[in-house]
Order: structure tokens, then C-alpha cells, then sequence
């Protein structure tokens, strides 16, 4: 007969497969999706720091096959920003209502949906919006894992083509994954359960990535936006649901 624990660990393997065919294809939405998920199975501590430490194994694992086609440009930008919310991010982490944080993130994500599916086209806009976006980023990143939506919005907005938009993603969360790695680690919050957890979900990660590096090829561009729009509103109403429902 299997335990609890036992179908904890089953439960945390299959959506840390899911999740990484996920980003795998679009780009985007490990911690996204994950951390609504694994909040009901592990609890929201251990969620946010699973995805820090997955996520970021994530990345360095599609590290090679990406790494080529990132904007540099964007990636400093967005690395600089994102390096000064992360304290703040810390903060809201260890002393503020998890709760309300997800819920004001369901908005954001929602409201970044909206303006994307209206098609405005901020190509042009001046580089404090990256600024701006970077900055959230980093507070989302080490308050909720979550920090997807606001560098999403970005490039998306600036019509980024997919596979620099992946390339640029990626770069940018292994990089700021490490910085916040650092600070959970600093701070005590990472414990021997979890990088147990985190060793035993490895292999599920790297088959949902395989996979998704296999599907990804017979992704047509305007069919990506409208999977990275799915993707973005199901996770705003999931980190709704999740704030609510606690």
C-alpha cells in the first residue's frame, strides 16, 4: 500500500513533468503553473522553494540549446532590474500575507493578458518598461517563484520572435533562479527536504523537456502567442483561486 508521502512524491514528479513540457514549448510558465499546483500538495513554502530550485535546474538543463538566440541587450536589462526587486520580494516572502500576494499577481497577469490580446504594440516603448517589468519580476521571484508574467509581458509586447523569446527567457531565469537561490540560502529558508524533493522530481523535468523540445518545433508563431495568452490567463486565475481559496 502506498502512503501519503508516497503519493505526495508521485503527485509533485507528474507536475514537474507537465510544467516543464510546458516552458519547454512556450518559453515561459514552470513556477507559473507549479506553484498554484504544489501549494494544495506540499504547502506554499515548499512550493515556492521546489520551483526556485527545479525551475532553475530547468534552465540550466535548456541552457545549451537556447542560449544562442537571446537579446543580450534585454537580458541585462532585465537581470539589473530584477537583481534590486528580489530583497524586496525577500521581505514580502518572509513577513507578508502569501495570500494577498497571489491574488494581486492574478490581477496583474490578468490585467497583462487584456492589453496583449488587444495587440498593443509597445515595440517602440522606452526601455523603462523593461526597467519596470524587471523590477516586478525580482519581487515576484523570491515572494512567490512567479516571476514569468511581467519579462512575458515585455517581450510580447515588443513582438519578440519566439525563439529569441524563449532564448531571452531562459537566460534571464537561470541567472536571477541563482540570485535567488543565494537568498533563500542566506536566509535559512531552503531545508534538506526540500533539495530531497527537488533530486527525486529531476528526472520527471527532463522528460517533460525532451518532449517539449520535440513539440515545439510544429509550434506556427501566431499559434504560440495565442498558447502563451491561454497559458498567462489560466495561471492569473489560478493564482486567484489559490489566494481565495486559503
Amino acid at each position: 500500500m502506498i502512503d501519503n508521502s508516497a503519493l505526495e512524491i508521485l503527485a509533485v514528479c507528474v507536475v514537474v513533468l507537465l510544467t516543464a513540457f510546458t516552458q519547454s514549448v512556450v518559453g515561459f510558465g514552470f513556477a507559473l503553473l507549479t506553484v498554484p499546483v504544489l501549494m494544495q500538495i506540499i504547502g506554499l513554502h515548499e512550493a515556492v522553494i521546489l520551483a526556485s530550485l527545479i525551475g532553475t535546474a530547468n534552465n540550466i538543463y535548456q541552457y545549451r540549446d537556447l542560449r544562442a538566440d537571446s537579446d543580450a541587450q534585454q537580458v541585462k536589462r532585465f537581470l539589473c532590474a530584477s537583481f534590486i526587486g528580489a530583497p524586496f520580494g525577500l521581505i514580502a516572502f518572509l513577513y507578508a500575507d502569501q495570500n494577498i500576494l497571489k491574488v494581486v499577481l492574478g490581477f496583474g497577469v490578468l490585467l497583462g493578458v487584456l492589453l496583449l490580446a488587444k495587440g498593443r504594440d509597445l515595440s517602440h516603448a522606452h526601455i523603462s518598461l523593461d526597467w519596470a517589468m524587471g523590477v516586478l519580476s525580482g519581487f515576484l521571484l523570491t515572494s512567490t517563484s512567479t516571476n514569468g508574467p511581467p519579462l512575458v509581458f515585455a517581450l510580447q509586447a515588443r513582438k519578440s520572435p519566439p525563439h529569441v523569446f524563449r532564448s531571452t527567457l531562459n537566460m534571464i531565469f537561470l541567472i536571477s533562479g541563482i540570485y535567488g537561490l543565494i537568498l533563500f540560502a542566506a536566509f535559512g529558508e531552503i531545508f534538506q527536504s526540500d533539495l530531497l524533493l527537488a533530486l527525486v522530481s529531476l528526472p520527471s523535468m527532463a522528460i517533460g523537456v525532451n518532449i517539449g523540445r520535440k513539440v515545439r518545433l510544429r509550434v506556427h508563431p501566431d499559434r504560440f502567442r495565442m498558447v502563451v495568452l491561454v497559458l498567462l490567463t489560466f495561471a492569473g486565475l489560478s493564482s486567484m483561486y489559490a489566494g481565495f481559496s486559503a
